[in-house]
């Protein structure tokens, strides 16, 4: 991938605090010291995107955790980096609340059918390590519905023996809807050994329901 700092410059000093208020500043000072090159060569040596892949930022996002762990030698368990990613994200919970699931029910939808455009216009054989996006209409009639058959996320940190850190990296995403007054149901995660990743996401004021179809 293309290498941007931008990422490790606006979450370190974030990752920092959380780290110093959790583990102490010792670890705190490790983490960020050593990180920031670390998060550098993840980055570097991931595959590649493309130039206006949407899902980018995703990567790059989670390689700043990524990096900042391996920062600490890894001392810090995945379970702890998880504390800290939550803590993260509760920092930008104004950022993400600027979306209103409530509101615009079908956002993530548009966004992904967006994403399977730019996917369709030849950019899925140039960068074929991408997120493959799918969609079932029949399957859930409210809010937004799509699942991944890939994730470069996870291939890419398998392959280099650092999966074990994607258990957390996926329940952001479950914070990340929460701000935007959103709900995910998700039952397979490619992390967890399934084929797909699975996004099922309603606005909060519906809850954890299931469609006429599934209560049959």
């Amino acid at each position: 991938m293309r290498y941007s700092g931008l990422y490790w410059h606006f979450l370190s000093p974030m990752i920092k605090n959380s780290i110093v208020k959790n583990f102490g500043k010792e670890r705190a000072k490790q983490a960020i010291k050593n990180g920031k090159e670390k998060y550098r060569e993840l980055v570097i040596n991931a595959p590649e995107l493309g130039m206006g892949n949407q899902m980018a930022s995703n990567a790059y996002f989670a390689y700043v955790f990524v990096g900042a762990w391996l920062g600490t030698g890894k001392e810090l368990t995945p379970e702890n980096m998880g504390l800290v990613m939550r803590e993260v994200l509760e920092k930008m919970k104004p950022f993400f609340g600027l979306i209103d699931l409530n509101k615009n029910e079908k956002y993530w939808y548009d966004s992904m059918k967006k994403y399977e455009k730019w996917c369709n216009n030849g950019n899925l054989e140039k960068y074929p390590d991408t997120w493959r996006v799918n969609f079932d209409k029949k399957l859930h009639d409210r809010g937004s519905y799509y699942y991944f058959t890939s994730c470069p996320i996870c291939s890419y940190l398998n392959k280099i023996g650092m999966g074990e850190i994607m258990k957390p990296l996926c329940e952001t995403d479950k914070y990340m809807f929460a701000y935007q007054h959103g709900i995910l149901n998700r039952k397979h995660t490619i992390a967890d050994g399934g084929d797909i990743c699975d996004y099922w996401v309603v606005g909060d004021k519906y809850g954890d329901f299931k469609t006429e179809r599934e209560k049959q």
